[in-house]
């Protein structure tokens, strides 16, 4: 009789808005990364680099990224991890809602198509980061439970 065993965690498929988000920003640091200098591109791009270069954009999305997609990965299996996953949403809509009010240039000749897409992307992970404070009291309870009732040792001779 082949025995399975079952460890309860909090993972579930519905971090698709999470890990877009963190794909978005892990594309927007890599094309500042790439040669060329983007921030002379357009106008709008000027109160960008009066921040910071475009390295420190670059690595600053970049590390968000990796550190969200990090939490992503280890979701449910640390019981921190919603509550990295809630700091990383409100982080990444602090960040997508700066990006949209710099990329807000009127003196450029018009607003950018950037201000409402970047806007979009800072309602979506204000929405993550309350999907995500929602998980950690679950994944207290659950580790709480494992706690309690550890799962069974495997049978000798058992092959997954």
């Amino acid at each position: 009789m082949r025995t399975i065993r079952v460890i309860p965690t909090v993972y579930t498929p519905a971090r698709d808005l999470e890990w877009c988000a963190a794909a978005m920003a892990f594309a927007f640091g890599l094309v500042l990364a790439l040669p060329g200098n983007t921030f002379s591109t357009g106008a709008h791009w000027l109160r960008f680099a009066a921040i910071m270069p475009e390295g420190g954009w670059a690595f600053m999305m970049v590390s968000l990224a990796l550190v969200r997609m990090a939490a992503l990965t280890i979701n449910g299996r640390w019981r921190r991890t919603p509550l990295l996953r809630a700091i990383c949403a409100v982080l990444g809509a602090a960040v997508w809602g700066y990006v949209a009010l710099l990329m807000y240039a009127p003196f450029a000749g018009g607003i950018q198509t950037g201000v409402g897409v970047y806007t979009v992307a800072a309602l979506a992970d204000i929405w993550s980061a309350y999907r995500s404070g929602r998980d950690i009291p679950v994944a207290a309870r659950v580790h709480a439970w494992m706690r309690d009732n550890p799962p069974a040792p495997l049978p000798r001779g058992f092959v997954p």
